[in-house]
């Protein structure tokens, strides 16, 4: 058995999700991973799975692992640039869900992050630039992803 509590394994295509996993992974002393390393990763302890939102669930890669892990305890987090009490953030986790119970995996807790869209994503994006849309996206910032290392810090430590 590893020292370990648990391992933090992530996907990330604008930092957002990388820096969280970077924050959370040294904070509570885990080791750190990114998903195509995730094979270096102990299989006896429990996962924190980092993923950024695409399409209203975890990111190809992110989901490809979750669909591939078989009877695992995994804490999750996600980062989006939709609002963290949005349906998009509840669809994301109905996703995130049943890509866990594939495999008889027990979803532990979650936590998500309001952080920046990338701008490739932004330029092939489907949705009008509102007013009330460009202001959420302006909100995703620095400031904000340190207040949600804040918050994660606050909700981590009761799972670990």
């Amino acid at each position: 058995m590893h020292s370990h509590a648990a391992a933090v394994i992530y996907s990330s295509c604008t930092g957002n999700t990388r820096y969280l996993a970077e924050n959370l992974a040294a904070r509570f002393g885990l080791p750190l991973f990114a998903v195509k390393n995730a094979g270096d990763a102990p299989q006896d302890v429990p996962l924190v799975l980092g993923a950024w939102t695409r399409q209203g669930g975890p990111d190809g890669r992110m989901a490809r692992f979750m669909s591939g892990l078989e009877g695992r305890d995994v804490f999750f987090f996600c980062t989006m640039a939709s609002y963290t009490d949005s349906p998009h953030a509840s669809r994301c986790l109905a996703k995130a869900q049943a890509l866990l119970a594939e495999g008889d995996n027990r979803l532990l807790g979650h936590f998500f992050c309001q952080g920046r869209l990338s701008p490739t994503m932004l330029a092939h994006s489907r949705h009008p630039m509102t007013p009330e849309r460009a202001e959420r996206l302006n909100e995703a910032d620095v400031d904000a992803l340190t207040e949600a290392v804040r918050k994660a810090f606050a909700v981590f430590p009761g799972w670990i």
